[in-house]
C-alpha cells in the first residue's frame, strides 16, 4: 500500500445506489448486475470523449456517512469532459494493489482495506469523498481510498 496524490479527473458510465449490507448478500447485491449491464449494453462504446487511459473504474461516492452507509457506485471509463460524468476531485489516496483472479481478487483486496482501517496499526483516516477501483490489467486491481 502507498499514498498517492491525484489530480482531478472525470469518469462517465452507469450508476446505482447501494450499501455494503446489500452487497454482501448474494440475493440483493447490485454491483455485479451493474457490471453485467455495462457489458451487455456495451456502455463503453457509447461513451463520448474517452481519454487515452484505457482503465475501467468502479467509483464509490456520495457516501451518506461512512463504510456502513449508502453510497453511489459508478462503473465507467475516464473521459476528457465533465458533461454527464463524475468529477473526481484532486485528493490524497491510500492505494491497495493486488494481482489475482477476478472477482476473487476484488473481494480479497476490499477485505484488506477494511481490515487495515479497523486495525490499531492504521495510520490514516478515511474521508469518504471518492474511493475507486481501477482495473488497468486483466489480473490486477488497485483500490484508491480517499484519506486526510
Amino acid at each position: 500500500m502507498k499514498v498517492k496524490y491525484l489530480e482531478k479527473f472525470y469518469v462517465a458510465g452507469i450508476t446505482t445506489r447501494t450499501n455494503n449490507k446489500i452487497e454482501l448478500d448474494e440475493t440483493t447485491e447490485q454491483i455485479p448486475q451493474l457490471w453485467q449491464r455495462y457489458v451487455d449494453e456495451n456502455i463503453e462504446s457509447k461513451t463520448f470523449n474517452k481519454s487515452r487511459n484505457l482503465a475501467m473504474f468502479g467509483v464509490y461516492n456520495k457516501y451518506e456517512k461512512d463504510v456502513n452507509s449508502d453510497y453511489d457506485y459508478t462503473i465507467g471509463v475516464e473521459v476528457t469532459k465533465f458533461k454527464n460524468a463524475i468529477t473526481i476531485e484532486k485528493d490524497r489516496y491510500l492505494v491497495f494493489s493486488k494481482k489475482g483472479e477476478f472477482p476473487k481478487v476484488v473481494i480479497e483486496t476490499w477485505h484488506e482495506v477494511w481490515n487495515y482501517f479497523a486495525s490499531k496499526e492504521c495510520e490514516y483516516e478515511r474521508v469518504y469523498n471518492f474511493d475507486f477501483e481501477k482495473y488497468s490489467k486483466d489480473d490486477e486491481i488497485e483500490i484508491y481510498i480517499s484519506i486526510k
